[in-house]
């Protein structure tokens, strides 16, 4: 017999919790497909300079990351290892798709954090 008074239920939160978005495929129909991100790094003090969070993509070709940098003078620069930010974002001062989705659920990372 279980003695319901000794549970407890506490909620778990995953280690590294996933987060999916549908955005246009790597196809060149642009057929819309599911990509899935997983944080696999976060900075415990969002004051420091350098590598904020870091999140692995998954879903269109090939594996991506994505990271948010923290720049000198309070300045957050964002980064894709795809191509499309690698040869043409970046260098125009613009993010990729796969930024884009992941900044649909919000900042990723609060003064507050």
């Amino acid at each position: 017999m279980i003695d319901r008074r000794m549970m407890t239920l506490t909620p778990t939160i995953p280690a590294h919790p996933r987060y999916s978005v549908v955005l246009p495929g790597p196809d060149r129909k642009r057929q819309p497909g599911e990509y899935s991100y997983r944080l696999i790094y976060r900075c415990d003090e969002p004051a420091v300079i350098g590598c904020l969070a870091a999140w692995e993509v998954s879903g269109g070709r090939d594996l991506y990351q994505t990271a948010l940098e923290q720049q000198r003078g309070g300045w957050r620069v964002w980064h894709c290892t795809c191509a499309d930010a690698v040869y043409r974002a970046e260098p125009q001062g613009r993010v990729c798709k796969h930024v884009l989705g992941l900044l649909a659920f919000g900042p990723p990372i609060t003064e507050s954090a």
